[in-house]
Order: structure tokens, then C-alpha cells, then sequence
């Protein structure tokens, strides 16, 4: 049962942030590093609607956007360099950023902005914002951005639902995930209801894939082991492998998700090489917290999908982090 409390408030923080929306005049926007689907799509559908109130907005991801998501309308305003020093905002809103660092080099801007609010589905969240809305029970902050336009009487375009339903679904894995609730089909339902091609944006995600994201699947796979007496399984990216294909970061989005297949696992994590720091991913089913192992390396999510990155080389990194795994699963 929801603690009556936390709901009320959730509510008040909603009101706070509906009217920040309608007492301010310039926005920023940021989501976390390495972005996904559900960091996209709702920058997008929040900017969206924030011009469409005749707001003026920033939209920043210190990452690229993915290749694979770059068909969401007006995803290429969405800029990798901060803002001149010059600039001020009324307010800045974090999109599923558990602290301001998960956004990158944000603290020069936060600076120059009125009022931090702080948008996340994930239960590490660390309420840092003046405004706070964490809802670790949505599927995704999309869903979480709907209710905001919900409560806004703010009716949802055909671009603005192609991109909220693009956080949903890529976050709760094609609605798979445990996160999914009957309110989550209920607002995919509604955003279908604008008439969107969703079929197309199924296809464009969930069916297509470029060369190099299939041949770093294969590498990933073949590096596949199983730890733990088959309830861990462990995969890992060389920076070479990288160079080797000629492939990207984005390009292994979803891969973690491939090693919980065999039969028995109950956890998977996959090791990237990247820049100098290992980038590490969990993922975990049932009540296999793999959050607590993320927190604990600086980094965090959710109990069955999280995330974080490691300073030092990849052997270092991979003894540490299988350490603590093969603990938790023992």
C-alpha cells in the first residue's frame, strides 16, 4: 500500500514544479551521461511542451544522443556543449540524474540557475534538488513526465507521445520489466490514442540494429562466463574491441540484457573499457538487489537494472565488483 505521506508529498512537489513552469521564462535541460531512451524522450517531450507555453529552453547531454534515437523529433537540439558562462536560467531540471554528477560538468550552470529540480524513477536518488520529484515506483520518468502534463491538463502531440513512449518502452524493456504497473499500460495506452506510429518506433528500436552493435554483440557474447555456480554470468568489452569494429558506446545498449538468459542466472554485469574508467552495468531478477553493489561503487539504478563507473584498470575493477556479486548471490 502507497504511505499516504509519500504520495502527498509527491503531489505538493508536482504543484511546486507546475508552477515554477508557469512563473519562469527560461529553462535547462539535462539528463544523465551515456543517455538512453527514457533520458531522451522525456527531455524532448518536457522541452516540447515548454515551447509550446512559450518558454525558452536548453537542451544539454554531455554524451551524444544515440544513433538509434536520433529519429525523435527535434532530437538535434539537443547540444553536447554547456552554455556560455554568460547565461542564466530561471530553472534547471535533471532528468533521471540520482545526483547532479550522473549529468556530467553540470555545476558551472547549476550555478547560474534559479531553482534545481530533480526528476528520477531511481530509488538512489539523493534528493538534492529544490524541487524533488523521485517516484522510484514508475516504470520509468517518462511515465512520471506524463503525470506532469496530466496534471497540467496539457494535451499530449503525436511527437511529444512518440517520445514518451519511447522512455516507457525502452525502460521497462518492451514492458517485461517488473517496474510495469497497470498505470503504465494505461498511459501507453493513452499516448497511442494520439495516433502515433508506435509500430515504426518499435521497429526503429527493437528491430534494427547497425553492423557495428552487431559484431560487438558477438564479442560480448563469446567473452560470456558464469560465475557463482551459474547464478552470475559476466561479460566484458576491451576498449579494443571497440576499436576493432569501429563501434561506440551506444552500440552495446541492451547487451547486459543477453546475459540473463541461460537458465539459472539470477544476475548479470557486464565490464566496458572506456576512456580510462571501466563502465559497469547490472542487471538481476526477482529480489536480487544489484543496486546496493552500484551504490556502493558510486553509481545506482534500480534493483533489478543499475549501473556505475570505475576509476583504474579493468582487472582491478572486475575483481572488486565480482567480489561483492558472488557475496550477494552466495
Amino acid at each position: 500500500m502507497t504511505n499516504p505521506m509519500r504520495t502527498l508529498d509527491l503531489e505538493t512537489e508536482f504543484k511546486r514544479l507546475e508552477d515554477l513552469i508557469v512563473n519562469s521564462e527560461t529553462f535547462f535541460l539535462a539528463g544523465h551521461l551515456n543517455p538512453d531512451g527514457d533520458t531522451i524522450g522525456s527531455m524532448l517531450a518536457i522541452a516540447s511542451v515548454l515551447k509550446r507555453l512559450g518558454k525558452k529552453v536548453r537542451l544539454f547531454s554531455q554524451d551524444p544522443v544515440p544513433e538509434n534515437l536520433r529519429f525523435l523529433p527535434h532530437a538535434k537540439s539537443i547540444r553536447s556543449r554547456l552554455p556560455s558562462s554568460k547565461a542564466r536560467f530561471d530553472a534547471a531540471i535533471l532528468l533521471e540524474c540520482s545526483n547532479p554528477a550522473r549529468g556530467g560538468n553540470l555545476e558551472p550552470v547549476l550555478k547560474r540557475c534559479g531553482k534545481v529540480v530533480n526528476i528520477d524513477h531511481h530509488k538512489t536518488s539523493e534528493f538534492y534538488g529544490d524541487i524533488n520529484i523521485v517516484e522510484p515506483h514508475s516504470s520509468s520518468t517518462a511515465e512520471i513526465v506524463y503525470r506532469l502534463f496530466h496534471n497540467m491538463t496539457v494535451n499530449v502531440t503525436r511527437r511529444e507521445a512518440t517520445c514518451l513512449y519511447t522512455g516507457m518502452v525502452t525502460d521497462t524493456g518492451r514492458f517485461h520489466f517488473p517496474a510495469t504497473s497497470p498505470r503504465t499500460l494505461e498511459i501507453a495506452s493513452r499516448l497511442l490514442e494520439t495516433g502515433f506510429k508506435f509500430s515504426r518506433v518499435n521497429d526503429l528500436l527493437y528491430a534494427t540494429k547497425a553492423c557495428e552493435g552487431l559484431k560487438i554483440l558477438g564479442r560480448a557474447l563469446e567473452s560470456l562466463e558464469l560465475k557463482a555456480g551459474g547464478k552470475l554470468a559476466v561479460l566484458t568489452l576491451k576498449a579494443s574491441d571497440f576499436k576493432h569494429f569501429g563501434a561506440r558506446s551506444e552500440h552495446c545498449e541492451n547487451v547486459i540484457n543477453y546475459g540473463l538468459m541461460p537458465p539459472g542466472v539470477k544476475a548479470a554485469v557486464m565490464f566496458r573499457e572506456e576512456d580510462g574508467r571501466i563502465s559497469v552495468t547490472f542487471r538481476s531478477r526477482g529480489h536480487i538487489d544489484v543496486s546496493v553493489v552500484a551504490k556502493a561503487f558510486g553509481g545506482g539504478g534500480h534493483r533489478n537494472a543499475s549501473g556505475c563507473r570505475m576509476k583504474g584498470g579493468l582487472p582491478a575493477a572486475r575483481e572488486k565488483v565480482l567480489s561483492v556479486l558472488t557475496r550477494l548471490l552466495a
